[in-house]
């Protein structure tokens, strides 16, 4: 009972750090030369949430590449810009909203001592949804939530710096999200948890060998 409260435990703040990892992340990016200028950096960094950061990033970024004069909203952008290049653009924004936001939302609730219900913004009753979401939370999923997040930066920074290198580089980028969303769905912990204990169990007799 104890290890499995102490596994609870951990994964919280495993499901809290990779948010923050997220979040110093797109610090990373809005101040990575050659990407943005210090107007362009500015203009990222005082976006009012962590999601508007990272669609201000992609907004100015793609803007950039494609020579759109002045920074636009997510609708005006994509009726800018040729079909393969606003398919691929909304579905970055997509994966924003949808990825990223969770993990936010659960992050904001862990931070408010929410950890096993989950409260509505309001504060006025239990969220069943964002509790689902907390409760299920394990380390595969988190692993794979942090991979999808760091190939998520580096085609932004790819499409600030370079939109030839964007544009060779989008597919083999992007199947590296698409094989981590898949597996985000279809892992199943409870085999990971067993060869994780396995693997640690024939660690111990290999030393016990040795010491022998």
């Amino acid at each position: 009972m104890k290890k499995t409260k102490n596994e609870y435990i951990y994964t919280k703040i495993l499901s809290y750090l990779i948010t923050c990892w997220v979040e110093v992340r797109i610090l990373k990016l809005a101040y990575e030369p050659p990407a943005f200028t210090p107007n362009e950096t500015k203009e990222i960094i005082s976006s009012s949430t962590l999601e508007n950061k990272w669609i201000t990033a992609l907004n100015i970024a793609i803007c950039k590449a494609y020579k759109i004069s002045k920074i636009q909203d997510v609708d005006t952008i994509a009726n800018n810009i040729a079909f393969t290049a606003r398919t691929r653009y909304k579905e970055l924004i997509k994966l924003i909203k949808d990825d990223l936001l969770e993990s936010i939302q659960v992050r904001n609730r862990i931070v408010h001592g929410q950890w096993l219900y989950a409260f509505t913004d309001d504060l006025m009753k239990v969220s069943s949804d964002i509790t689902g979401r907390l409760r299920r939370e394990n380390i595969v999923i988190l692993q794979l939530r942090l991979a999808l997040f760091k190939s998520l930066a580096q085609i932004i920074h790819d499409l600030a710096v370079s939109r030839p290198t964007y544009e060779r580089d989008f597919d083999s980028n992007y199947k590296k999200i698409e094989v981590q969303r898949k597996n985000l769905h279809h892992r199943d912990y409870r085999i990971y948890k067993r060869k994780q204990i396995e693997k640690y169990q024939r660690g111990l007799q290999k030393r016990r060998k040795n010491i022998l």
